[in-house]
């Protein structure tokens, strides 16, 4: 059914990448969302701590009251009087992620994916393989997004931007399961294309996108709204001034975000406890995952944000090292990081100026990847979870080593060689 729509919707016309690629593309996430139910499945211990099957698990306790209450099910997919005493002792008490223990006067997002399920569920007869393809495919809309809004500005790279867009192992593995990264992608992509077209030529049907992503991202993963929100202020300012210093007006808008972030002692406390909470959390387990990453203690002020953050962007930006893996999926990660070192090492040497065709995405990319780096590394002192946090920052990283290096530059030293 996916891939009929693949070839009927206009969505999946778009230059450099046929149809037949898209489908193919969308197979490969499917058997990796597979693989990553089989990870859970044989590497994790009890069933209540994969992530996988938690938030799943959870959904069947809300599906339960599909036919046999239909509004309570109403009411806790929609949230409409979510929290009453009735809900919470019928069906919460029986979960085990519904709650967090610390949740800082945020939204949960663990409701997010646990809705999911229970939307899915009305479909799946409960299997666990049929929302791996649904998430398979909404996260292939979200890269296809980001792979629209970059594809016009990089002709004659388009099999680069389809590799390192669609095929980069993290983004293919994580994006691709039932777990809170596939509606993260989604959501990041949609919004991201709607408002870039949005910017330039005015339409409800962008409206309409950028919208939903606003929305999705605002109850799965807020941190990476706040990351591209003030990217997204400096486009729009240098769209509606006719491209002029988009560099400047870059720096002044990330520059105003910045002094506002340090001096909110609340962020600086989310950002302080969920460092805390998360050594806690890992504290029982170092000795199991072997994956522990040694991060400096994190204060509450500014001073320590700003003396920790060059360390966090570099755990982040270099670590797994291929001296640290202990397992195929940190493997893969490792693999990427060389890449990483390698695509910097490209941009350095055969860099052309001349031919960056759009410097206000370059840099848009440049600091949301900047800015995500930072707030993962500062935050999470284990590998695993640190791959999975800086996955949606992948694909941009690589598109500006893409959109940096100059490919004849390259050919001709070749050659010379």
């Amino acid at each position: 059914m996916f891939i009929f729509l693949i070839y009927r919707l206009e969505f999946f016309q778009t230059n450099g990448i046929s149809k037949r690629i898209i489908s193919a593309i969308f197979i490969l996430k499917i058997l990796s969302g597979f693989g990553l139910i089989f990870i859970y499945t044989h590497y994790y211990k009890t069933r209540e701590s994969a992530d996988i099957y938690k938030y799943f698990d959870d959904a069947k306790v809300i599906y339960s009251a599909a036919y046999e209450a239909p509004v309570d099910y109403l009411k806790m997919i929609t949230g409409i009087d979510s929290d009453s005493d009735y809900l919470r002792e019928m069906y919460f008490s029986k979960t085990n992620s519904w709650y967090k223990e610390w949740d800082y006067h945020l939204y949960n997002d663990n409701r997010t994916i646990t809705r999911f399920n229970a939307l899915a569920m009305l479909i799946s007869n409960q299997s666990i393989y049929i929302h791996t393809i649904f998430m398979a495919f909404l996260s292939l809309i979200g890269l296809l997004s980001i792979y629209k809004v970059f594809v016009n500005y990089l002709k004659g790279k388009e099999k680069l931007l389809i590799i390192f867009t669609f095929l980069l192992p993290t983004v293919m593995l994580w994006s691709s399961g039932v777990l809170k990264e596939g509606i993260l992608v989604f959501a990041f992509g949609i919004m991201f294309l709607g408002f870039y077209r949005m910017i330039q030529k005015f339409s409800f049907r962008y409206l309409l996108l950028f919208s939903i992503g606003i929305a999705l991202l605002s109850i799965t993963k807020f941190y990476t709204l706040m990351a591209a929100i003030p990217g997204m202020i400096a486009l729009l300012w240098i769209q509606k001034t006719n491209g002029k210093r988009p560099f400047l007006k870059f720096i002044i808008v990330h520059t105003l975000a910045f002094i506002g972030v340090i001096s909110n002692n609340y962020v600086l406390f989310v950002l302080y406890k969920k460092q805390v909470d998360f050594q806690i959390l890992i504290d029982g387990l170092t000795t199991q995952v072997g994956s522990y990453i040694s991060v400096p203690n994190l204060e509450p002020t500014a001073l320590s944000f700003l003396k920790n953050a060059p360390i966090a962007f570099s755990n982040t930006f270099l670590r797994p090292h291929i001296f640290e893996v202990y397992s195929p999926v940190v493997f893969f990660a490792a693999a990427e990081n060389l890449l990483i070192i390698m695509g910097l090492v490209l941009s350095l040497i055969f860099i052309n100026k001349r031919k960056i065709s759009n410097y206000s995405l370059l840099y848009f990319s440049i600091f949301f990847v900047v800015i995500m780096f930072i707030l993962c590394g500062l935050v999470t002192p284990v590998m695993g979870a640190l791959v999975r946090y800086k996955m949606p920052a992948l694909p941009f990283l690589f598109i500006i080593f893409i959109m940096i290096v100059d490919i004849d530059k390259i050919k001709r030293f070749l050659k010379k060689g």
